[in-house]
């Protein structure tokens, strides 16, 4: 159990990194686009968290949209770890929109339920529950932008979805 939550803490991490969104990016087509600022975060990063390697990650993003569905396949280090499916839900009255989305590993194994993320402005929350000693427990990766090539992340969790404790935080940049 603890590896599996070990994995849906990484891929929460890694999917986090796909929430790339410029400040001020909300442009008309972004409105319009559900996809829009999803694709901002093709690319390559660098991943520096606390509890990290001093050297950081590197994280590549390949993305596209594949139809209905948005997926980018993520490679830490030069190896694939997740392929990140996308799908928007429903559009927010302040111009903001949820998705949601799942990771799939290369890991043999059942793959996760789908988890959420809901996108306003420079703020993109994921969501996602795992049972943890027949306890269930919620988890929240919190993204906050500034400017086109930076995050930060924190994630944090929770027992009763309402008070929550950081477990890790960090910040990305896009490498040239």
């Amino acid at each position: 159990m603890k590896r599996r939550t070990e994995r849906a803490v990484l891929a929460a991490c890694v999917a986090g990194l796909l929430s790339m969104n410029m400040r001020g990016a909300q442009s008309a087509s972004a409105r319009e686009d559900p996809y829009a600022a999803l694709k901002l975060y093709d690319g390559k990063w660098l991943v520096m968290s606390s509890g990290g390697p001093p050297e950081g990650i590197h994280l590549e993003n390949h993305c596209a949209k594949t139809g209905l569905f948005f997926a980018c396949e993520q490679l830490v280090d030069g190896k694939t770890v997740a392929l990140v499916v996308f799908r928007p839900t429903t559009k927010l009255p302040g111009g903001g929109q949820e998705y949601r989305s799942q990771a799939l590993t290369p890991e043999d194994g059942p793959s996760g339920g789908w988890n959420g993320l809901t996108i306003e402005g420079d703020r993109w929350v994921y969501t996602w529950d795992a049972t943890e000693s027949g306890k269930k427990v919620f988890y929240r990766n919190i993204n906050t932008f500034s400017g086109s090539d930076k995050i930060h992340f924190e994630i944090q969790n929770s027992d009763d979805g309402k008070t929550w404790k950081k477990q890790k935080d960090g910040d990305e940049a896009r490498q040239k």
